[in-house]
């Protein structure tokens, strides 16, 4: 039973370093067998012994320990399929669709947490196996976007990010089967998610405590290399950075997988420093050998080449065939897009339009996306080269007679954003206000309007202007629809209110 979780819990993790659908497919077929073998050793009721046992106000306390194990696997298989869903569709219609089965899940996690704590005596392996069902589930809803979470809470969900992260903490520390996963979930939540799709809020002294016993234990882990390489990137320290990844590269070639996340990572690095050139080969290799969004990867490499010309000339033929290539590879999973691909999709149309428009510092455009300037932020140096960059493209586009509206309004953007990062906060606001205040003449990107509602409330919320903060993001929010990178948006204005929420408590 637990030879067949462990291959799935494998399957998943390979699934969540590709994103490919084959792998999710095949993660979930894993899945599937874990349960079914794992059902065979359920307890089994007749009706009267289940009449009875209810009466008496009996539970757990009935089931021998491989029944209990056998339910927790059964949980914990519900709990892989959840996450599967959660990394296969960014708004988690699916896992509301399929709620009933993934509730039931939740609530044997709330009993076996209940039984745990009743006192009864139960062995490490189990209470672990608690620890690590309660926290994943509490942090992965608590991630959700509000609209989302109320769904969810309508079907009986509740997500608590502290109660998740203490749960993941007690299962890190023990030793079990299921501590380093623990570890995994917590260092994953922490360098990942909130650092994607939230601003950045993270726990990153347990973070680092947790990273450190891993590495004393596996220190030719790749995945924790990689995760020192994240702690690196998330502090601005680009140099080590690419280290701890070239490191994870080299420590194994058995899950090449893990080789793409790195060479994703470093390709990041490269467009932090200014080395668009060097970020166009890892995208390369990417598109090359890596299948979860070729599009995305044909329109980086474009962006980062496009990047190395002068804002005067018209792109080259060769960035202008990389872009023809965009549209051919979009792909739909399970009926639908992927959301970045209609993002790079629409650009790339853009720059091949009848008007040839030359798209606008693109690079940096995508580190933006990508949440980026949380990195450049830690770095002064690194932050204050890539305002001069976005002055100049200021200049530029002032000097002209003609220029497109989404052109300013990207560069203000983002010079809005450099400025607050500075601390040079009234000139952060004067900038972000200029693009919002455009959103009805805004024809191409509207989504820039949104977005500089949404990077105005966490100006204020560094000022400490908790209502504006407030009023802004629920303006980015509620006022704006239909545009792309929506969820995204969604993600990173929760994650906003809860830290207004944790600074006023």
């Amino acid at each position: 039973m637990y030879h067949s979780l462990g291959h799935a819990t494998l399957m998943f993790l390979q699934a969540i370093m590709t994103f490919e659908e084959d792998s999710i497919i095949r993660a979930k077929e894993s899945v599937k067998r874990a349960m079914k073998l794992s059902g065979k050793r359920k307890k089994k009721f007749g009706l009267l012994e289940s009449i009875a046992y209810t009466l008496k106000g009996k539970g757990l306390e009935v089931y021998t320990q491989e029944e209990l194990h056998s339910e927790l696997v059964s949980a914990e298989c519900l709990l892989i399929r959840a996450l599967l869903t959660f990394i296969q569709d960014e708004n988690l219609i699916s896992l509301i669709k399929g709620g009933l089965k993934v509730r039931k899940c939740f609530q044997s996690y709330k009993a076996f947490c209940a039984f745990v704590n009743s006192g009864v005596r139960i062995d490490t392996e189990f209470q672990c196996g608690v620890h690590f069902g309660i926290g994943s589930f509490n942090l992965m809803i608590s991630t959700l976007p509000s609209r989302t979470l109320r769904l969810l809470e309508f079907i009986g969900f509740s997500g608590n990010k502290k109660l998740g992260m203490e749960e993941l903490l007690k299962g890190a520390g023990t030793e079990s089967l299921r501590g380093p996963m623990c570890s995994l979930v917590f260092l994953g939540y922490n360098l990942l998610i909130v650092q994607i799709l939230g601003t950045g809020e993270c726990d990153m002294k347990n973070t680092e405590t947790i990273l450190d016993n891993c590495l004393r234990q596996y220190p030719k882990g790749a995945i924790f290399l990689f995760f020192s390489g994240r702690v690196r990137y998330i502090r601005g320290d680009i140099d080590e950075a690419v280290e701890w990844y070239s490191r994870s590269v080299a420590s194994q070639s058995q899950w090449i997988q893990l080789h793409h996340i790195c060479y994703w990572e470093l390709m990041w690095c490269n467009c932090l420093i200014g080395n668009w050139a060097k970020a166009a080969d890892f995208a390369d290799t990417l598109f090359r050998s890596n299948r979860w969004s070729k599009s995305t990867y044909l329109y980086q490499k474009a962006a980062f080449l496009a990047m190395l010309q002068p804002l005067e000339n018209e792109f080259d033929e060769s960035i202008l065939e990389l872009m023809r290539g965009v549209s051919k590879y979009k792909q739909r999973i399970a009926g639908k897009s992927i959301p970045v691909e209609k993002f790079v999709v629409s650009k790339s149309e853009r720059c091949l339009g009848r008007e040839r428009h030359r798209l606008m510092l693109p690079g940096l455009e995508l580190v933006y996306v990508w949440n980026g300037f949380l990195s450049l932020a830690k770095s002064i140096p690194l932050l204050e080269s890539v305002l001069k960059e976005l002055d100049r493209a200021l200049a530029h586009c002032q000097s002209r007679d003609e220029v497109a509206l989404s052109d300013l309004c990207l560069v203000q953007l983002l010079r809005g954003v450099s400025l607050r990062d500075l601390g040079r906060l009234e000139e952060a606001e004067e900038c972000l206000t200029q693009v919002y205040t455009k959103f009805k003449e805004l024809k191409q990107d509207s989504y820039l309007a949104p977005y500089a509602r949404m990077e105005l409330g966490l100006l204020f919320i560094r000022s400490g202007d908790a209502d504006k903060a407030r009023e802004h993001l629920s303006a980015a929010r509620a006022n704006y629809n239909k545009f792309l990178l929506e969820s995204r948006l969604h993600f990173r204005v929760h994650s906003a209110f809860l830290q207004i929420d944790k600074g006023e408590t």
